[in-house]
């Protein structure tokens, strides 16, 4: 009998264990999913090919805004180009003050760079602007790691 008991506490014991250890897992993985979601992705894309338009603000370029205020706001930038030289800028839409830019010459397979964009405001709009010159294919990709960029299809009056 003394036995029985002993074994009866063991497997017990091991069904415990066993059970806070899928308790721990479990909660793991909510908070791997919770973290997932706060770090969602914006990005904006343009490609251009040899009939864009360099005056056309909805074929070469990309409007957002923020949420709410950010004081530094990550991004990357990919770019791609076949042709001769290139500008991508991101600038205040309404003041066309310029908050980061970058050329590139000849022909690049693919660039990536990192920016940081500082004092961000939400009542302000933001363009991602591609110019050009003899160009037969380019890509520009701006990819904003915060849920607090949303890209706009329209400027506000």
């Amino acid at each position: 009998m003394f036995i029985i008991k002993k074994i009866v506490v063991f497997l017990v014991g091991i069904i415990s264990i066993l059970s806070l250890t899928a308790c721990q897992k479990a909660n793991t993985d909510q908070s791997n999913a919770a973290d997932t979601e706060r770090t969602q992705k914006t990005v904006l894309e343009m490609e251009m090919n040899a009939n864009y338009n360099n005056s056309d603000l909805f074929e070469n370029g990309r409007l957002f805004c923020v949420t709410e205020d950010i004081e530094t706001l990550n991004l990357e930038v990919y770019f791609q180009m076949d042709g001769e030289s290139s500008l991508v800028e991101i600038k205040d839409r309404n003041s066309d003050e310029v908050l980061w830019s970058n050329t590139w010459d000849e022909n690049v397979s693919g660039d990536t760079v990192t920016v940081s964009l500082n004092n961000l405001q939400k009542e302000k709009e933001y363009v991602v602007q591609f110019t050009g010159t003899k160009i037969n294919y380019a890509d520009v990709k701006v990819t904003f790691e915060s849920e607090l960029v949303q890209e706009k299809s329209r400027p506000s009056k």
